[in-house]
């Protein structure tokens, strides 16, 4: 779409430099193309960072983040590691150079759906209970920006599968409690056409036996992912309200930076359908 646009991935793993062309996801952040950046965060290198920030000085940055004792303290406060991750992000959102905006648009990839909520409720839970400061002053300009529906939006993504589906069914309610409005949801790795009748009825035919022949075992758990499959679409389009972004499945082996591309061209094509 043209936008400059950063990516703040959370504990990936490093075999994702092969999605952008083998750009490193280790140190800060870094450019795979002209328009896209990626960071890769992790909660020690977030939170130095952030000290660099706040405190006056490296010399003395380096005194208090060399400490053991310091770190020790620091990893033992709750919800200190996914502040300093989740501050990083909408730090970037919020930076601007000289009047401009650093990025048009930062996509924070959450962690899994429990501790995502616990991300997302942190900044309201810092400014009713951290006495004024810097730390306060942050979080409640956190809190601005997610309750604008023009310039935050939680995303959920899920996969047709019986637990997946379940989660994102409990996330919706989580978000809606939270006052967290969702306009669309996400379902990726929409499997192939069918299974094909003749396919269904050669398995449906010996299922009652014990056990099934092992000639046939490949196509019995092929019959039954497909029927997982479509019970979990049918159970997403009969419970959730929103518009569903179907995405197909790329590739069973793992995705490359084509792959991506074709999934990103799929996406943007049908956010445009919806208007």
């Amino acid at each position: 779409m043209g936008k400059r646009t950063l990516v703040c991935l959370t504990n990936a793993p490093l075999r994702y430099s092969e999605l952008l062309g083998g750009v490193t996801l280790q140190g800060g952040i870094h450019k795979a193309n002209e328009n896209l950046h990626v960071v890769n965060l992790n909660p020690v290198s977030a939170r130095e960072e952030y000290g660099l920030m706040v405190l006056p000085s490296r010399t003395l940055h380096r005194i208090v983040f060399s400490s053991r004792l310091v770190n020790t303290f620091f990893d033992a406060v709750p919800g200190l590691a996914e502040w300093s991750m989740f501050g990083k992000a909408t730090y970037h959102a919020l930076n601007e150079t000289d009047g401009e905006p650093e990025y048009d648009m930062v996509v924070f990839d959450s962690p899994a759906t429990g501790h995502g909520l616990d991300i997302l409720a942190l900044p309201g839970a810092i400014v009713s209970s951290v006495p004024a400061g810097r730390m306060r002053e942050e979080a409640a300009q956190r809190v601005e920006i997610m309750r604008d529906s023009s310039r935050f939006e939680v995303i959920p993504v899920t996969i047709p599968e019986e637990m997946p589906v379940s989660e994102v069914l409990e996330l919706l309610e989580a978000l809606d409690e939270r006052g967290f409005p969702v306009e669309r949801v996400v379902i990726n790795m929409i499997s192939d056409p069918e299974v094909s009748g003749e396919l269904e009825d050669l398995v449906g035919g010996v299922e009652s036996r014990e056990p099934i022949p092992d000639w046939l075992l490949p196509s019995a758990v092929e019959v039954g992912a497909r029927r997982e499959h479509d019970e979990s679409m049918r159970r997403l389009k009969s419970l959730v309200t929103v518009p569903l972004i179907e995405l197909p499945m790329i590739s069973r082996s793992g995705l490359d930076e084509g792959s991506l591309l074709r999934l990103a061209r799929e996406f943007y094509a049908k956010l445009k359908n919806e208007n």
